[in-house]
């Protein structure tokens, strides 16, 4: 299985350098989109102890080019089929979701690093970390451009936007979608149930923030609110699984440790 992830490697290699080459950019935008993508894995690598995985962090930030060209083809097929309404769940939530933790799954066969859920969890964000900030960059690249007070302007007003309402939301859909997957791996019952479960609560969760922000043209509190939203479930997250991550590690050292001797024992 490891030949399987460093193949996928390679193929979001090629797709990725094919999506960014054909990229416009000005040196301001490219500045501005390496300090995003720079502050969003630097704070992750911080806040995501005890498990950066780096390997979940490489493979969601090449994950995100491959997913594009999936999100446009479901623009298609919403257009032919005339549920365009359902963009909000379809244009990014359901290829993007399915995408990412098919990576957890790839990595978690790959390196059989799971015995709790916590762990696939973790994974899971670290995928949706790589994730968080390869989109930024073409996000940013374009503001630079597009934007008629400056490309300085368009820079800030974007990073910023980007940054306070989701610098870490792909890290929270696809840790709440990789629990299932590790329910399975540990053994749960009706583990592929769970799989299921936790793959549509992840789906839900994106296509909720994508939906609140669709609305924030004509309610503009919701921008505000959606971000505290975010931020609040993030940090439960992260807390969660470092609590899970001590307690965990408790039982393992109890179940390590040498017995004593009846005979020396008082």
């Amino acid at each position: 299985m490891k030949n399987l992830y460093w193949l996928s490697i390679a193929f979001g290699l090629v797709v990725a350098g094919f999506f960014l080459a054909d990229r416009r950019f000005t040196e301001v935008g490219l500045i501005g989109a390496l300090i995003c993508a720079g502050l969003t894995l630097g704070l992750g690598f911080w806040w995501f102890k005890p498990r950066p995985m780096w390997q979940g962090i490489l493979l969601g930030a090449l994950a995100q080019p491959v997913v594009f060209s999936l999100n446009n083809q479901m623009v298609g097929i919403s257009n032919k089929l005339g549920i365009t309404h359902l963009d909000a769940a379809l244009y990014s939530p359901l290829p993007e979701e399915t995408i990412k933790l098919l990576g957890v799954v790839i990595i978690v066969a790959a390196f059989k690093n799971v015995r709790h859920p916590y762990q696939a969890a973790a994974i899971g964000m670290a995928i949706g970390l790589g994730f968080d900030a390869m989109e930024n960059v073409p996000f940013i690249l374009h503001a630079a451009i597009d934007n008629l007070d400056g490309d300085l302007w368009g820079v800030i007003i974007t990073g910023i936007g980007r940054f306070f309402t989701g610098a870490f939301s792909h890290a929270l859909y696809t840790g709440v979608a990789a629990w299932g997957v590790g329910k399975l791996y540990a053994g749960a019952r009706h583990g592929y149930w769970q799989v299921a479960g936790f793959w549509l609560a992840g789906i839900a969760l994106h296509t909720l923030f994508n939906a609140s922000l669709i609305i924030t043209g004509d309610w503009p509190v919701t921008f505000f609110l959606t971000a505290l939203i975010t931020w609040t479930l993030i940090i439960w997250g992260l807390r969660f699984i470092r609590k899970q991550d001590r307690k965990y590690a408790a039982q393992k050292s109890e179940t390590t440790l040498p017995t004593k001797d009846p005979e020396y024992s008082s």
